[in-house]
């Protein structure tokens, strides 16, 4: 695959805490796919802003994975910016594969049931206008369901490599399409 696949969000999709670069979870789907990868895991920042979706949706690219809930402050700065960064991509790029997820370590507060609503409807609003290249993630299904607290908050190794075997097919298939 000659085009990168592109990785939004926070310090989780950076590979903050994995104990060497290539166990994070962008790196390992990227070497599952073949692809070469970009990284845009921001510790911190990285919030949905528009002025980046739009770099972005200039690139070249095979897929874009959106996963920056955790650096969202609220619901409602989610809310405002989540479905406009899908939009400002789907401008410039109406068939661009893109995986929109809800964080890692789900666990189920009114806060991340919130959270990851709007997401979903993110999701929900795109496939109802007829987008056919957009998939949702449940970040609650992403560290699996035994030993979910030996994956942490920033996921160690077992926790990126639990990421990784949930997303995959799901990028396989985003791929697959294009």
């Amino acid at each position: 695959m000659n085009n990168p696949v592109l990785f939004y969000g926070s310090s989780i999709t950076h590979g903050g805490c994995a104990t060497r670069t290539g166990n994070n979870y962008a790196a390992m789907l990227c070497r599952a796919v073949d692809a070469p990868l970009i990284n845009l895991g921001f510790s911190g920042s990285g919030c949905g802003e528009i002025a980046i979706a739009r770099a972005v949706a200039d690139l070249k690219l095979s897929a874009v994975v959106m996963d920056y809930d955790h650096n969202a402050p609220s619901v409602n700065h989610l809310a405002r910016t989540h479905e406009s960064f899908f939009r400002a991509l789907r401008e410039k790029q109406p068939e661009l594969p893109v995986i929109i997820m809800s964080k890692c370590d789900f666990k189920g507060t009114k806060d991340e049931i919130k959270r990851r609503e709007v997401i979903r409807k993110t999701y929900e609003n795109a496939v109802k206008a007829g987008d056919k290249k957009v998939w949702f993630i449940d970040g609650e299904t992403l560290f699996g369901s035994e030993n979910r607290d030996a994956c942490g908050c920033h996921p160690n190794d077992l926790g990126f490599y639990r990421i990784y075997r949930a997303v995959l097919p799901v990028l396989q298939l985003a791929l697959k399409q294009q």
